[in-house]
């Protein structure tokens, strides 16, 4: 292996998680976190809400925290412990607001960065908002490119995984297979869930570098704001896979939970030379169905806005006596063993 190609060993962990339940999905994740660091994996990264679980509706605030709240102290305790960089995103509480925080620790148990998703896809932006960054984590092993869920399908993404020269993207998910209904056939509905399956070899091969694309299982069940027609009723497909720097896939999970391990190769050689493509606004090419999400954020950015429940809620967990609240739940999970 020459100088200018380095190997780093990856994990990418799916697993269930509870809506609300921080304390006990972090709980859960330890065992998962051990058993990959006993693979070797230096990078272990967990789904997007991993300790939050994912709602579409004001209890998804139950399960948010302030920026050093459990998710904070589980990620800092757990890589130092395990020697290994680790990640996941939560819902975080800052003053009147919420957002969709992804942070990185290293084996120091210090935040080696933090990215906060710019676009809440839908439904989310009624509960969530959104905040423009570099979406770049520097770190010892390498620039981390972050794309959370959603806004990987978004032309901005692979830009900055460029612009910035990013040796691996992460692709943390937590997204559900949309429920068919009379306007959403099966068919068609296949199509958008299929996009899971396309964008790490995608991105893999547009920006020469490793991607790891990581999503939940399990069921999904929640209302739809504005959309009272179309409960969803479905599941986390999961999917998470591991491609590598020449977009070849190394790992893919099923459905169930489980833990995708691969050595990926950061090769300077095999980077872009050119700006990624752009389809108007998005990454790729699309199903037609996905520009609904236009409307749906717009509406959700609207109502958050204008939501003095949402401000009070965020300012109670943000405040002194919320943080402390939440550090001292936030204690036990992180010693956890399996």
């Amino acid at each position: 292996m020459t100088a200018d190609v380095r190997e780093l060993r990856v994990a990418a962990v799916q697993m269930e998680s509870e809506n609300g339940a921080v304390e006990a999905n972090l709980e859960r994740a330890t065992p998962f976190a051990d058993e990959a660091a006993g693979k070797g994996a230096k990078l272990v990264i967990f789904p997007e809400f991993m300790p939050t679980g994912y709602i579409f509706t004001r209890e998804i605030w139950d399960g948010a925290e302030p920026s050093d709240g459990p998710t904070m102290v589980w990620l800092a305790e757990n890589s130092k412990r395990l020697d290994i960089y680790l990640g996941t995103s939560f819902l975080e509480a800052q003053g009147g607001d919420f957002f969709n925080t992804f942070v990185i620790t290293g084996p120091d148990g210090e935040v080696a960065g933090r990215v906060r998703k710019q676009k809440p896809a839908a439904a989310e932006a009624y509960f969530f908002r959104g905040e423009k960054g570099s979406h770049v984590i520097e770190t010892e092993i390498g620039t981390i490119g972050v794309g959370i869920c959603y806004e990987n399908q978004l032309a901005f993404t692979p830009g900055l995984m460029y612009g910035h020269s990013a040796d691996i993207v992460l692709m943390p998910h937590s997204a559900p297979a949309p429920t068919p209904a009379w306007w959403l056939h099966r068919k068609r509905s296949q199509a958008i869930a299929d996009i899971l399956r396309k964008l790490p070899v995608y991105y893999a091969n547009v920006l020469g570098v490793p991607v790891v694309l990581i999503n939940k299982t399990g069921p999904f069940t929640s209302p739809v704001p504005g959309m009272p027609f179309y409960p969803q009723n479905s599941r986390f497909p999961g999917e998470s896979t591991i491609a590598d720097s020449d977009g070849s896939i190394l790992e893919r999970l099923g459905a169930e939970e489980g833990i995708a391990v691969a050595d990926v190769h950061l090769e300077e050689a095999l980077k872009a030379r050119s700006a990624p493509p752009r389809y108007g606004r998005w990454s790729m090419e699309i199903p037609v169905e996905i520009y609904a999400f236009i409307t749906a954020e717009a509406a959700g950015r609207a109502s958050y806005s204008l939501s003095s429940e949402r401000k009070k809620k965020a300012r109670e967990i943000s405040s002194p006596a919320g943080r402390r609240g939440n550090q001292t739940q936030g204690q036990s999970p992180a010693v956890t063993r399996p």
